[in-house]
């Protein structure tokens, strides 16, 4: 057993333990300090300076959360430590680095802040300290205050506060800079609807003097021109760069005092100069934008806007009866081109057109376009016309180009074409029946009687605001509708693909109810086309068979599809142009195929 002499001897020694634990523990506590060291107290405007805070006595300490400084933009630079044993007393210290970026000058002041050592919360002073204008900066003035907005500043300018739709105007963004070191510049950028911004030409550099002070200009030039109508802000432009800054004099947290590394000759070849992010941005620019106006337009005006000059050309002049022309038309702009319909033949009987090829370089857009003269009958190209807006002029312009004269002589003896191999290619589709699974809703409900007074117990009142939620629901639904049909293309083209289709297959209808084979065609072709065109988003020199083909491979369409719409191409070719005959039945089901096709593709591609 152990004695009662031993028990009382090792509880002394526990209760003595504890109370130098306690003592020692209090003690430490006594050692915190806090010391709060500022590189210079004195800042140039364009440097940075060094704020340390250091808590000496323990490393159990919470991040310092600085308040925020007027007049200076604050980055944490990240903590370090410090652990040393001197003649057996043990140390530690944890140091809290701060960059201070000065935006003005003038007397400021770090306001006290908290530090949490340990769980128990140190308050320190504030501390003032002053930024004066840099030693280059002789010509502000006494007194004067200057901003580091006064030494980097982006400007936005325009030649135009009043321009048309489409209509291209110029715009220009100046980055100033006065005693900083600028790297990294990025392009200006513009955040607008309502505007399509082109690429910038190569940026000028050079020097400005404003107000006695000199500055370091890049100018960035581009083109923009607006996409819809009304009082628009374009800008405010934007932009990203770096700035070279100098850190003010003073030691890091822990210093190097007597080391061979701690002179001014080191401290300026290892960092005392850093790179600083700074974002930039313009004022904007208030832009009124007109319509065009309809007294005038001509039925041709496909939306070009500015000065133009257009040619055209056809050859060879001289073909046989069946052989390729090439009609070249050309557009030149005094800038970039913005988007419009070239000039194209009108579809005739005379003529066979080939979809064109497009070519567009800077300010100059070309078109190549295959016709095949239908008869030895065909004296000339028809005149093209090119009608523009001119924004000067204010008024509509049109050239004209052609009649163009064209010899078409008779095919020799042997050298007719025929058309083979279309026999038994042709199917019948039998006609799909739609409707049958179809049951109507009842669309008499009966009479309504009340149960009780009480207006919300009626079940006219629901009724009545169920009506009153679905127009407001509709009129929404139909506001979205407009404003989307005015402002995205593209969704105006797909909506409008099936309306138009429908009506190219009523015609059809009519046409193969009178037996015009070649007419019938004719509508066909370019029903398909017009729903291709705009169902697919396709330009108008785009729709080839092969064009749509990869399309609707990337879009999964079925083979049995694509191969029908094949087929009414090669189809319309040989009937429009070949002179052959199908007959009453071989149209009834060219219009199913072309009716399938449409319905498939509006299932399918939405």
């Amino acid at each position: 057993m152990i004695s009662r002499c031993s028990l009382f001897r090792s509880l002394r020694i526990v209760i003595i333990l504890g109370l130098c634990a306690v003592i020692a523990s209090s003690a430490f506590a006594q050692d915190i300090s806090i010391e709060v060291e500022l590189s210079s107290k004195r800042i140039p405007l364009g440097s940075t300076a060094q704020l340390v805070v250091t808590v000496n006595g323990s490393q159990d300490v919470q991040q310092i959360q600085l308040p925020k400084i007027e007049g200076f933009d604050v980055n944490y630079a990240g903590p370090s430590t410090r652990v040393s044993i001197v003649n057996g007393q043990y140390s530690s210290s944890k140091a809290f680095t701060y960059s201070l970026f000065p935006l003005k000058v003038g007397q400021f002041k770090i306001p006290s802040f908290d530090v949490i050592v340990s769980g128990k919360t140190f308050r320190v002073d504030p501390v003032s300290l002053e930024v004066i204008e840099g030693e280059s900066q002789t010509a502000q003035g006494a007194g004067q205050q200057v901003a580091l907005e006064d030494k980097i500043f982006m400007v936005l300018k325009t030649s135009k506060n009043e321009v048309y739709l489409n209509e291209r105007f110029p715009v220009q963004v100046f980055l100033f800079v006065s005693d900083f070191s600028v790297t990294d510049i990025q392009f200006p950028q513009f955040d607008n609807v309502g505007f399509s911004i082109g690429e910038y030409t190569k940026p000028e550099q050079y020097q400005q003097v404003i107000d006695g002070i000199r500055y370091s200009v890049v100018e960035f030039k581009t083109e923009v021109y607006p996409t819809r109508t009304g009082e628009l802000s374009l800008g405010p432009a934007k932009t990203e760069c770096s700035i070279l800054v100098t850190r003010s004099g003073g030691k890091p947290p822990f210093g190097r005092q007597g080391s061979i590394f701690g002179d001014d000759f080191f401290d300026s070849f290892f960092g005392r100069q850093e790179k600083r992010s700074i974002a930039l941005k313009s004022s904007e620019i208030r832009i009124k934008i007109l319509p065009l106006p309809e007294d005038g337009k001509p039925k041709d005006f496909s939306g070009a806007v500015g000065q133009f000059d257009f040619n055209v050309s056809v050859s060879p002049t001289e073909v046989k009866e069946g052989d390729p022309i090439t009609l070249r038309t050309t557009v030149i702009g005094n800038g970039k081109l913005t988007p419009f319909e070239m000039p194209a033949l009108p579809s005739s009987e005379n003529f066979k057109l080939y979809d064109p090829q497009v070519f567009e370089k800077d300010n100059i857009r070309k078109t190549e376009q295959v016709i095949i003269p239908q008869s030895n009958q065909i004296t000339q190209v028809p005149e093209i016309r090119f009608s523009y807006f001119d924004p000067e002029l204010r008024k509509y312009q049109t050239i004209k180009k052609g009649p163009f004269p064209i010899t078409v002589k008779n095919l020799e003896k042997g050298e007719e074409f025929k058309v083979v191999g279309l026999e038994g290619q042709v199917k019948t589709a039998e006609p799909e029946k739609l409707g049958q699974d179809i049951v109507f809703i009842k669309d008499r409900p009966g009479n309504f009687r009340s149960i009780k007074d009480e207006i919300y117990r009626n079940g006219l009142f629901y009724f009545l605001m169920f009506i009153y939620a679905v127009l407001w629901l509709g009129g929404f639904l139909y506001y979205q509708h407009t404003h989307r049909m005015k402002t995205d293309v593209v969704y105006a083209r797909r909506l409008r693909a099936p309306k138009q289709a429908k009506q190219g297959l009523a015609e059809a209808r009519k046409l193969m109810a009178a037996r015009k084979g070649v007419e019938f065609y004719d509508t066909v072709f370019k029903t398909i086309q017009q729903y291709l065109r705009d169902k697919l988003h396709l330009s108008s020199g785009a729709v080839t068979f092969e064009t749509v083909q990869a399309y609707l491979n990337n879009n999964r369409i079925e083979r049995n599809v694509i191969d029908d719409i094949k087929l009414v191409y090669d189809e319309c070719d040989m009937i429009r142009y070949a002179s052959a005959d199908m007959g009453q039945e071989n149209m009834s089901a060219s219009y199913q195929r072309l009716a399938r096709i449409i319905d498939h593709l509006e299932r399918f591609l939405k």
